[in-house]
């Protein structure tokens, strides 16, 4: 004999998994005889039960074929003398008559804890003041996922509710949550598909030839909610990987927010960080000659984004950069930041390949970017506030472009003049300077003045030697030509001006990639 111990397992994993309530618990009454479920009737229900069991039935019977099956049945029945309840209770009855009536006449087994297969019945209820959420579970023995079914009720009229009236009544704006439930949805077919497609079981370029819908309104999905204010849908497909049927259940907080028709155009472009605030305190990264890249970029799969976050150090002459790249998850529900501000009802969640560290990203409504860094170590999470690398020369942290930052060497190693430069975040410069019958290091700090003509971009500075005497006034005129060579330079030492246009020199970032270890 067989002793299948899977259905059990299903059930407890739904039960699990759909338990919880919104305003309060589950309510539930049962027969003295039924088993006991950890469930308690809402504080504002009459004192009489709301839900019983019409159907509570636990053994082992002997089927006539010779069979052992197990019985674990639990049925719901909505104790209201209205109409659609009693309609509501003969449609959940027909489970029980139509698939566990002819067994339930059966001899028990004489050993109960061995049986074949096994039939679980089980349900739970989510409570809204007099409103409830009741989802039903069956399994019929084999290994495909149980069945759903669920009803919407409201006590004190009586009358049955779809899912979206419930749903409205606790606020939620329906179109949100069914946005973001098929974003959580196609995003786990796709991958499912692209597992399938690795293993041969699928012709590659087939991730996007799933199904696009498996409803056609909220109305259809089973759900319940919970304290937290999450809603859980029970979404029902096929895994073409597993080549069976699956039963997926999105948590979707119940505050979604649709994402703006917008959304790709305001996220997915590279940002900049101008804030870091850590356990010690805050800090602009410019002013310690670093900065924090954030690339978001569009992955394949619906509802993920590839999130490229490139730390760098600026020092002279070379830059050290490191820089670790993840999958971001695009999930419903607004992020509370250190300071207690909400962001918009979006967030990217990115985990590292072991699972240890995390990246929660969340747009604000000023436009900004936060991202929430955490590690597995005390003490270790960090925020970080972006803004578009293409608004960083108006964020006023530096006379020196972010563009121009790094190191420049000169491609042309026989041309007398400046060797190499380096502009840093904190608006100093360095330079390496060979005039005839001089050479050496010159230091300075951008004078807070830039010009833009249409020639390129020019920088003001004040320069010292390497003995601190002062040099003439300095201005760099830097031009990006759009030469694979790199920029194009003018310079001049008070009012002289120092033209290569005869002999164009070209100035490249000398900058080494580093490889970061997270």
């Amino acid at each position: 004999m067989k002793h299948i111990a899977l259905c059990g397992a299903l059930a407890v994993l739904l039960a699990a998994l759909l338990a919880g309530c919104g305003a309060r618990a589950a309510a539930s009454a049962r027969p003295a005889d039924s088993r006991e479920l950890k469930s308690t009737p809402p504080d504002s229900m009459h004192a009489t039960a709301a839900i019983t069991e019409q159907y509570t039935l636990e053994k082992v019977v002997q089927a006539e074929n010779g069979s052992k099956v197990r019985l674990n049945i639990h049925l719901p029945r909505l104790e209201s003398d209205s109409a659609d309840a009693a309609r509501i209770n003969a449609e959940i009855a027909r489970y029980y008559e139509y698939d566990v009536q002819d067994y339930a006449d059966c001899p028990e087994a004489a050993d109960p804890d061995v049986w074949d297969i096994c039939i679980e019945m089980n349900w739970n209820a989510s409570w809204y003041g007099d409103c409830v959420s009741l989802v039903v579970s069956s399994c019929y023995g084999g290994t495909d996922a149980p069945f759903h079914n669920g009803w919407c009720f409201d006590f004190e009229s009586g009358n049955q509710l779809t899912a979206t009236q419930l749903l409205q009544r606790m606020g939620a704006d329906p179109a949100a949550l069914e946005e973001a439930l098929y974003r959580d949805v196609k995003r786990r077919d796709e991958l499912d598909r692209q597992a399938a497609c690795e293993r041969g079981l699928l012709p590659p370029g087939s991730l996007k030839e799933g199904n696009t819908a498996w409803w056609a309104t909220l109305d259809e999905l089973p759900f319940s909610f919970d304290e937290a204010g999450n809603v859980s849908f029970v979404v029902g497909r096929f895994s073409a990987s597993g080549g069976e049927y699956v039963n997926d259940v999105p948590v979707i907080p119940l505050d979604a927010q649709p994402l703006p028709e917008n959304w790709e155009q305001q996220v997915l472009t590279e940002w900049m960080a101008v804030t870091a605030v850590t356990q010690e305190g805050s800090y602009a990264p410019a002013d310690r000659n670093e900065s924090y890249t954030l690339r978001l970029e569009k992955a394949e799969i619906t509802g993920t984004v590839t999130v490229s976050f490139i730390r760098e150090t600026y020092g002279s002459p070379q830059i050290q950069s490191a820089a670790e790249t993840r999958t971001g998850e695009l999930n419903a529900g607004a992020v509370t930041g250190w300071d207690g501000e909400k962001s918009q009802g979006w967030n990217l969640t990115c985990l590292s390949e072991d699972g240890r560290s995390s990246w929660t990203i969340s747009m604000m409504e000023d436009g900004s970017l936060r991202m929430q860094s955490t590690g597995p170590k005390k003490g270790s999470e960090v925020w970080y506030v972006f803004r578009r690398t293409s608004a960083w020369d108006d964020i006023g942290f530096s006379a020196i472009p972010r563009r121009l930052w790094g190191t420049y060497r000169a491609g042309d190693e026989a041309a007398k003049g400046i060797r190499w430069m380096t502009f840093l975040p904190d608006g100093s410069c360095c330079m390496s300077v060979e005039w005839d019958g001089w050479s050496g290091i010159l230091t300075g700090t951008a004078e807070g003045t830039q010009g833009r003509t249409e020639d390129g971009t020019e920088l003001y500075f004040k320069l010292t030697d390497q003995n601190g005497r002062p040099c003439e006034f300095w201005a760099i005129l830097l031009n990006d030509d759009g030469s694979p060579s790199g920029c194009s330079l003018k310079y001049r030492a008070g009012e002289v001006l120092f033209d290569r246009d005869t002999r164009p020199a070209y100035w490249k970032n000398d900058s080494p990639d580093l490889t970061l270890v997270p």
